[in-house]
């Protein structure tokens, strides 16, 4: 995959042919679940692996007009030309589950590893490229907060319980 050299330059030309064409995209920001655990337990070597088969997995699960990079350490980011927030969260889901079934380590031994993913898209959760990273970063935040392997839209409302106050009638 791309690094974040590349990326960065990638999405301000994003945004620029977006601005001018008056087009939406989304921008989906993917962290492995518990990657630390997974090194320290198996080992940096079985972490690289993992790295380099999820690498693979974006590829085969995005389109050709699509974009995948490495963002740093365990974070991935995906760039999807012209595509609005629910098809970014439709795309992220597609891939969370691609993830989720995907058997890494040994084959004697499988291992299960799940990604978290936060999704934004412009211009509504941002009209440069910083600002969208930075509202689809506090989306995977949220997800991670929310028990992890799984999608979460930026900007989202989170549904709370409301409390009874006082005795029905």
């Amino acid at each position: 995959l791309y690094n974040r050299k590349h990326l960065m330059e990638t999405l301000d030309k994003e945004v620029t042919r977006s601005q001018r064409h008056n087009h939406t995209f989304g921008l989906l920001v993917i962290d492995i679940d518990h990657f630390k655990k997974y090194n320290d337990t198996y080992g940096h070597l079985a972490g690289d692996k993992v790295l380099s088969r999820l690498a693979e997995v974006f590829k085969e699960s995005i389109r050709s007009s699509d974009y995948a990079a490495r963002y740093g350490g365990e974070e991935f980011i995906i760039l999807l030309p012209e595509i609005g927030p629910e098809q970014g969260v439709e795309a992220a889901e597609r891939i969370r589950q691609m993830v989720a079934e995907e058997k890494f380590g040994d084959k004697g031994k499988p291992i299960k590893v799940t990604i978290s993913v936060g999704v934004a898209s412009y211009p509504e959760n941002g009209e440069d490229s910083q600002t969208v990273i930075r509202n689809a970063d506090t989306a995977l935040y949220e997800a991670k907060e929310l028990g992890r392997n799984r999608v979460v839209l930026a900007g989202a409302k989170k549904v709370k319980k409301k409390k009874r106050k006082g005795k029905a009638k």
